[in-house]
């Protein structure tokens, strides 16, 4: 699972978190349940017991940002959002279980299916559940938040930051005497990407982003920041959930419609009607204003999943095959080419 928008570092993101989980018999006493199954599912396992399905999580986070995220989800319920997970509490009310000096959480299991993003219907729904959530978001605590979970203003810093990378990484890829199929594609796109994030930067800076910041900490809301149709489960009674708010942080609600304008996009050949209608939705709920519009501009325009996969090969150096890392480089680098078609038409629209 990878954040495709302007995130906060996730050094988890990459590892096989399932095998780190210490499946003992003694965590389930502890729990109280007599597990007759277990499954995993993604990140998760789902437990089966005697008293029921549940989905059980290895917690990677301190204690801040899992205080943060549980208190994020009960603000949701207060304010009469029940489209989340149903925590699974001690006798104490403590909503984590601790054992071998790791950490679990407990729900119950939401039995259904996953939204399908390419599936309009279900594409609307998702829209629209969205502003809900973010209404609901409004309200809360956000001087609780740790600094890591805190966005707001940051995006120009973040701009920068990257584009000085996508720099270094160019110095090091021409430093290179025997240059790999990778290294040759980033050097054909990298100037590309720079223009584009130089180009973001400054329409970054004309635009009314400090006006929507400034709004946002009035509102003291908080998105979920990981809005991927894999997180989102309709029940076989109808309902929709939605699941794993690891990843929620406090930033412009744009940052969330925006990350899922990008997903679809990125499956759908970059469609601007299907981009427009993904705003409609969310806009019969919760009206998008011209400023939020304009601000969603530099925020496509950045060229986000270019720079993190040449970071992962270049400075992270995440342990891929070279095929993998190609792949993803081709398809990667394609999308600077259609984003700015994309934009020079959605700026038009708008």
């Amino acid at each position: 699972m990878t954040i495709d928008t302007f995130t906060m570092e996730n050094k988890y993101k990459d590892r096989d978190i399932l095998s780190d989980y210490n499946l003992n018999l003694e965590l389930f006493n502890i729990m109280g349940l007599d597990v007759q199954d277990i499954a995993p599912v993604r990140n998760v396992f789902r437990i089966t017991t005697q008293k029921g399905m549940f989905s059980l999580k290895r917690v990677i986070y301190e204690k801040a940002e899992i205080d943060f995220i549980m208190s994020a989800v009960e603000h949701l319920k207060q304010k009469g959002f029940r489209n989340v997970m149903e925590y699974m509490p001690q006798e104490d009310g403590s909503l984590f279980y601790e054992y071998d000096r790791e950490k679990y959480y407990l729900t119950k299991w939401v039995d259904g299916r996953e939204l399908d993003y390419l599936n309009p219907i279900d594409l609307q729904a998702a829209a629209k559940l969205l502003a809900q959530l973010h209404i609901a978001s409004q309200g809360f605590d956000i001087s609780a938040a740790p600094a890591s979970r805190n966005l707001l203003g940051t995006w120009p810093k973040n701009f920068k930051e990257r584009i000085l990378e996508m720099k270094e990484m160019k110095f090091k890829a021409l430093l290179k005497r025997a240059r790999e199929s990778f290294d040759m594609i980033f050097l054909d796109f990298v100037d590309m990407c720079l223009e584009d994030g130089s180009r973001a930067l400054k329409l970054l800076s004309d635009s009314p982003y400090e006006a929507l910041v400034n709004k946002a900490e009035e509102e003291r809301g908080f998105i979920h920041h990981d809005y991927a149709h894999h997180n989102l489960i309709q029940s076989f009674d109808g309902k929709l959930y939605v699941l794993d708010f690891d990843y929620c942080a406090i930033d412009v609600r744009i940052h969330d419609l925006g990350s899922l304008i990008i997903r679809n996009m990125k499956k759908t050949g970059w469609d601007i009607d299907r981009a427009l209608y993904i705003i409609e939705g969310y806009n019969e709920v919760s009206a998008v204003s011209n400023d939020e519009l304009k601000v969603l501009v530099p925020f496509f325009l950045f060229p986000q999943d270019f720079w993190q996969i040449s970071k992962q090969y270049y400075i992270e150096k995440k342990d891929w095959g070279d095929r993998d890392y190609l792949d993803k480089m081709n398809t990667k680098s394609q999308y600077t080419i259609s984003r700015r078609q994309f934009i020079e038409e959605f700026e038009k629209r708008i």
